[in-house]
């Protein structure tokens, strides 16, 4: 199982095929919501993409050279001899619950912060609120809501669901957003 729905290595493949281009442009290759690709773009301005303004006031959006450095990292095919309906085919269009157990069992402390995992994963934070909830509801999860932030730890519920998962680790090959990211 991908660990989520389109990669950054290839969500950068993507984007060189048609750069510069508008956010809608590039919503429209993804099988992801125009506002998924925004905020995605807003969370690489700087280091994979840069943006102008265009006429109309919209930006326009190109892969940095560390971006063009990712792509060149990965084996793909070229976009333009690619069915990226097929290539992207498959792939779960929500957030797999696993994926966010096992952020939290790989985190150094016992207690997680909800903002250590929007971070980490590459989804926007209400989507991960939303489904933290309905773990720590079913039992998967503790919260202590204490603090400023929520805080998280796996229970023995949420320890059992990850070991017996058949996807163990739910990430693939891509790192996740705060690994190795270049300024």
């Amino acid at each position: 199982m991908s660990y989520s729905l389109v990669t950054d290595e290839e969500f950068c493949w993507v984007l060189e095929s048609i750069e510069p281009a508008q956010t809608g442009r590039l919503a429209e290759q993804l099988p992801t919501s125009e506002k998924g690709v925004y905020m995605r773009l807003r969370r690489f301005d700087g280091a994979y993409v840069s943006r102008e303004a265009a006429d109309s006031g919209v930006y326009c959006w190109s892969l940095t050279e560390a971006g063009r450095d990712l792509v060149d990292e990965v084996d793909l095919p070229p976009v333009d001899e690619t069915d990226l309906e097929a290539h992207f085919a498959g792939r779960s269009t929500s957030i797999n619950p696993n994926a966010l157990l096992h952020e939290i069992a790989i985190q150094d402390d016992e207690w997680v912060p909800s903002t250590v995992l929007y971070e980490a994963l590459p989804y926007a934070k209400s989507t991960v609120r939303k489904r933290l909830n309905k773990l720590h509801d079913a039992g998967a999860l503790d919260r202590d809501a204490s603090r400023r932030t929520n805080h998280w730890r796996l229970t023995a519920a949420g320890r059992e669901r990850l070991a017996n998962a058949d996807d163990h680790d739910p990430r693939d090959a891509s790192k996740r957003i705060y690994e190795e990211r270049p300024y």
